[in-house]
């Protein structure tokens, strides 16, 4: 009986330690390569030589679809293809294409530097892209001079759109960068509260590039995929202005069943947010992992100013320190002309990297050389 009530009364004292949370190491840290391997392109490339005929490509979008679709802005289309690059079909005529997204109804949505944004309903007509008309879902007509630069779906059918007005920049009082927020019927809910003009974060000046963190939960998770968090990528400067941070994350948190956007300012000091990473990123994609890849125009082959940052793209992780580079000027292989697109599959076993590579009319994809 006393044994009885000794083991009783050690298995209540037991019950009642805490045991310590187990450490769960950052999403860099799981994988004992990640940042170790490096990028090895995949050949053949898609350009003319291989019988592509791309011209001045601005935007590359892996859609829900498994579908490739290329903002071919020269040829005033859109290019669809297989994940292996193989042609299946091209839409009607769209003048100057520049970037892409697609909603929860695969639809593709598309911007193209006018102040209109452009539906392509593939359902509707069974996934052929040839025989589906490119409709104007929407044009701010009150608003001549805007320049609509990125697009990107955020909880399943709104949308958010980024937005330049070219009419007067030389004066750092009057706004002219904007992030649209549309509804999913194509009106026009406002520009986000961001700070005009301004040099940090949540702030835009000239924005290039825009995606939802929605991507990253695509047939993962139902719940995740409402979020109304975003990246958005900027050139970040003017004659008499300039922001630091080119790439910004914007977070989101609820508060009273609502949610709101804040900067995420835990990656500050980070390298992602190094003032001095980028010369002019144009577009950004993440993975189901939350990996960051950022593409940058980066300077002019012809540039005779070496220190400013070369073109080609950039890994980083959910946490912003950089994993991988792939940057340099020229034609050849791992160069680059000015490049303003990117895509990536999305999980990190056999995943490619494809590069709208703008200047050298082609695109080019990569592979991290651990997986061969």
């Amino acid at each position: 009986m006393i044994a009885w009530l000794a083991v009783g009364l050690l298995w209540i004292g037991c019950a009642h330690e805490k045991l310590p949370l187990p450490n769960i190491p950052p999403a860099e840290d799981q994988y004992s390569n990640v940042g170790k391997e490096t990028y090895v392109q995949l050949n053949p490339p898609l350009d003319r030589e291989h019988g592509y005929d791309f011209s001045k490509p601005a935007d590359i979008y892996l859609g829900a679809d498994n579908f490739l679709y290329i903002a071919d802005t020269g040829n005033d289309r859109i290019v669809m293809m297989d994940l292996g690059g193989g042609i299946q079909g091209v839409s009607q005529y769209i003048p100057h294409p520049e970037a892409i997204t697609q909603n929860d109804s695969l639809q593709l949505l598309i911007v193209n530097k006018t102040n209109a944004v452009y539906r392509i309903d593939l359902v509707k007509y069974r996934h052929r892209i040839w025989e589906a008309p490119v409709e104007k879902v929407f044009e701010q007509s009150s608003e001549p001079s805007r320049q609509f630069t990125g697009i990107t779906v955020h909880t399943g059918f709104e949308y958010y759109v980024t937005v330049i007005d070219t009419a007067d920049s030389s004066t750092n009082y009057k706004e002219f960068s904007f992030i649209y927020d549309f509804s999913g019927d194509h009106t026009l809910k406002g520009p986000l509260p961001m700070h005009v003009n301004g040099t940090g974060l949540y702030s835009a000046i000239v924005p290039t590039g825009i995606v939802s963190l929605r991507e990253r939960y695509l047939d993962v998770s139902t719940r995740a995929e409402d979020t109304k968090a975003f990246i958005f990528t900027q050139t970040g400067r003017t004659r008499l202005l300039r922001n630091n941070f080119k790439v910004q994350y914007i977070a989101s948190y609820f508060f009273e069943g609502s949610e709101f956007l804040t900067p995420n300012t835990d990656l500050i000091g980070t390298d992602i947010y190094d003032p001095e990473k980028f010369y002019n990123p144009e577009d950004v994609a993440v993975d189901r992992l939350g990996f960051i890849f950022v593409v940058d125009e980066g300077r002019r082959i012809t540039d005779p100013d070496t220190t400013q940052p070369p073109p080609g793209f950039y890994r980083f992780s959910p946490s912003g320190k950089q994993l991988q580079a792939v940057v340099g000027p020229g034609s050849g292989e791992k160069q680059f002309n000015g490049p303003k697109g990117i895509a990536v599959l999305p999980f990190l076993e056999d995943q490619i990297v494809y590069v709208a590579d703008t200047g050298n009319d082609r695109i080019l994809m990569f592979q991290l050389s651990t997986q061969f």
